[in-house]
C-alpha cells in the first residue's frame, strides 16, 4: 500500500515525508502569491454532519480561489438522506459520486468517513470524524509553526488540550515526520491517553524527541510553541448539527491561558489554538505578539488549496496508513484506555 498510495486523506498516517514536503512547498508558494496553474473547474462536495466554521468555510474559500465550485451534499431539509422514505448513505454517496470530483466530509462517528471513502471512487478528505482525526488541521498547525519560527525540528512544542481531540491526535502523528527537540503534554493528572495517542507519543520518543508531561499551562511557557484548546474537546465535538451542548463549563484555572500569565513569565511562546476557543484562551491574549491563532486561520487557506490541487490532480498519499491496517479507530462511544502512566517520561 505504501508504494501505491491511497486516494484519500483520512488520517495523518496517510502522509509521508515526501507528501508533507510537497504540501508545505505548495502552500508556501500560494501564501507568497503564486497560485497553482489554472485547471478546468471541478465540483467539490461538502458532507458535514457536524458544525464547522473554519473547516467548511476554509475549503469553500480554497476551492473558490482555485476557481472550483462547491456544492452542499449534507443531509438537509431538502435532502432524502436519512429520512424514513428517503435513501441510505450508500445510495446517497454513490449518487453524489456521479456529480462531484472530490468530497470533504466531517462526520459524527469515526467510521463514517471510512465508509464514505469505501463507497466512492472519488478522493475523500477527512474534515474531522468524531474523536478520530483532523489531518488538514494538523497540516495547518505545522505550516503556521514553520512559517513563523522555521524548522520545527529545532523547536520545543507543548500541547494543552483533551488528548482525544481529533486535531491533537493528527498533530502528534504529523510531528513524527518532523520531530521537535522536546514535546510536552499539559494534562490533568487523572487524564489517561488512548492507545492511539500513546502510540503517537511513543513514535515521537523513538524519533529522539524528549517527552514530558505537566499539569499547569504556565509550565509550558518556556517552550517555543504552545497549542492549546479546552481539556473537554471530546464532549463538545460529539453530536450532529443542532445537537451540540450549548452549555460549556469554565476551564480549570490551571489550564487557562491569560495575558497576565504570559507577561509574568516573560514568555515568547507562540500560542496556537485550532478554534473555536472556549475559556481556555482568554481574549486578553489576542493583542500579544505571541498569539498566532488567527494567523492559523489565514494560513489554512494556502494549505487547503495545496491539498485540493494535489488531490484533484490525482496525486495519491503514500504514508503508512496504519489506521487502515489496524482494527480501526475507536468509535465515539468507546471507553478511553491508556497504555501510559500519568508520567510519560
Amino acid at each position: 500500500m505504501a508504494g501505491v498510495g491511497v486516494k484519500d486523506l483520512l488520517s495523518a498516517d496517510d502522509i509521508d515525508e515526501r507528501d508533507l514536503l510537497d504540501v508545505l512547498n505548495k502552500a508556501e508558494a500560494i501564501a507568497d502569491g503564486k497560485l497553482p496553474a489554472r485547471t478546468s473547474a471541478r465540483m467539490i462536495g461538502l458532507f458535514f454532519e457536524q458544525e464547522s466554521t473554519r473547516t467548511r468555510i476554509g475549503f469553500d474559500v480554497a476551492a473558490s480561489r482555485l476557481r472550483h465550485h462547491i456544492v452542499d451534499i449534507s443531509a438537509s431539509p431538502g435532502s432524502r438522506l436519512g429520512k424514513a422514505q428517503g435513501e441510505d448513505l450508500e445510495d446517497h454517496i454513490r449518487t453524489i459520486s456521479e456529480y462531484c470530483d472530490l468530497i470533504v466530509a466531517r462526520t459524527e462517528h469515526v467510521a463514517t468517513v471510512e465508509e464514505i471513502a469505501r463507497l466512492t471512487h472519488l478522493p475523500v478528505i477527512n474534515g474531522g470524524n468524531g474523536i478520530g482525526e483532523h489531518p488538514t488541521q494538523a497540516l495547518v498547525d505545522l505550516f503556521t509553526i514553520e512559517r513563523r519560527l522555521g524548522d520545527v525540528r529545532r523547536l520545543s512544542v507543548a500541547l494543552s488540550c483533551d488528548p482525544t481531540a481529533r486535531h491533537a491526535l493528527s498533530f502528534m502523528k504529523l510531528l513524527a515526520l518532523r520531530p521537535p527537540q522536546r514535546f510536552t503534554l499539559c494534562l490533568a493528572p487523572e487524564t489517561k491517553l488512548s492507545n492511539v495517542a500513546a502510540a503517537a507519543i511513543d513514535d515521537l520518543r523513538h524519533c529522539g524527541t524528549t517527552i514530558d508531561r505537566v499539569d499547569n499551562v504556565e509550565a509550558t511557557l518556556d517552550h517555543d510553541v504552545l497549542s492549546i484548546q479546552t481539556q473537554r474537546a471530546s464532549s463538545i465535538i460529539s453530536g450532529r448539527i443542532g445537537e451540540m451542548d450549548a452549555v460549556q463549563k469554565a476551564e480549570d484555572e490551571k489550564f487557562t491561558l491569560t495575558a497576565e500569565k504570559i507577561l509574568r513569565n516573560r514568555s515568547k511562546t507562540m500560542i496556537m489554538n485550532p478554534l473555536p476557543r472556549h475559556s481556555e484562551t482568554d481574549k486578553s491574549c489576542d493583542s500579544l505578539p505571541n498569539a498566532a491563532y488567527f494567523e492559523q486561520v489565514r494560513l489554512s487557506i494556502p494549505i487547503r488549496m495545496a491539498v485540493l490541487s494535489r488531490m484533484l490532480a490525482g496525486r495519491r498519499w503514500t504514508g503508512r496508513s496504519r489506521s487502515r491496517l489496524q482494527a480501526g479507530w475507536p468509535e465515539t462511544s468507546s471507553p478511553i484506555s491508556s497504555s501510559l502512566s500519568q508520567s510519560v517520561n
